[in-house]
C-alpha cells in the first residue's frame, strides 16, 4: 500500500534561516520554493526515513537529503518538526499520516549555500548563452531538443 503526500521543498542559505521563518508574517523574506508536488510513499516506510524517501522520489541527491529538515503542516497550523511527532523512528508512515494525507503537507527545507557574486554572474551568463544558442540553432533549422 502507498500514500500520496503533498511535499513542498524550500531552499535556504543557512539552517538558522529555516528556523526563523514565520509563515504568519508574509512580508518577511521567504525561502525559495523549489518543488511543490505530490510524492507516493510506501505505507511501510519508517517515519525516520520520510524526508530522504520523499526527496529521492523528487529527484534530489543523497547529499541534499542528508542535510534536509522536515516538518508537517496541517492545514494552516504552524509547522511541526518531524522529530517532535514520534519517539519511535521505526513506526510506519501510514500509522502517523494514514488518514490525514488530504490535509497535511510535508515541508522539507534543504540547504543551498549562497553563491558568490561571481558565481551568480557566471550562472546568468550561462543561461543567456543557452537561450541565445537555442534561438540561433532554431533559426538554422536545428533545435537543441532534436
Amino acid at each position: 500500500k502507498s500514500l500520496p503526500l503533498h511535499c513542498v521543498v524550500e531552499s535556504v542559505h543557512s539552517l538558522h534561516a529555516s528556523l526563523t521563518i514565520d509563515t504568519r508574517q508574509p512580508w518577511k523574506r521567504r525561502p525559495n520554493i523549489e518543488t511543490d508536488s505530490y510524492v507516493i510513499i510506501a505505507a511501510a516506510t519508517p517515519w525516520s526515513e520520510i524526508v530522504q524517501t520523499a526527496l529521492q522520489r523528487l529527484g534530489y541527491s543523497q547529499e541534499v537529503a542528508n542535510t534536509a529538515r522536515g516538518s508537517l503542516i496541517i492545514k494552516h497550523w504552524k509547522p511541526i518538526p518531524l522529530e517532535q511527532i514520534s519517539d519511535n523512528p521505526a513506526v510506519p508512515v501510514s500509522d502517523i499520516v494514514g488518514e490525514l494525507t488530504s490535509v497535511i503537507t510535508l515541508r522539507i527545507v534543504i540547504l543551498r549555500p549562497k553563491t558568490s557574486p561571481f558565481g551568480e554572474i557566471k550562472d546568468k551568463l550561462l543561461k543567456l548563452l543557452v537561450l541565445q544558442s537555442h534561438a540561433v540553432l532554431r533559426s538554422t533549422g536545428c533545435p537543441l531538443d532534436e
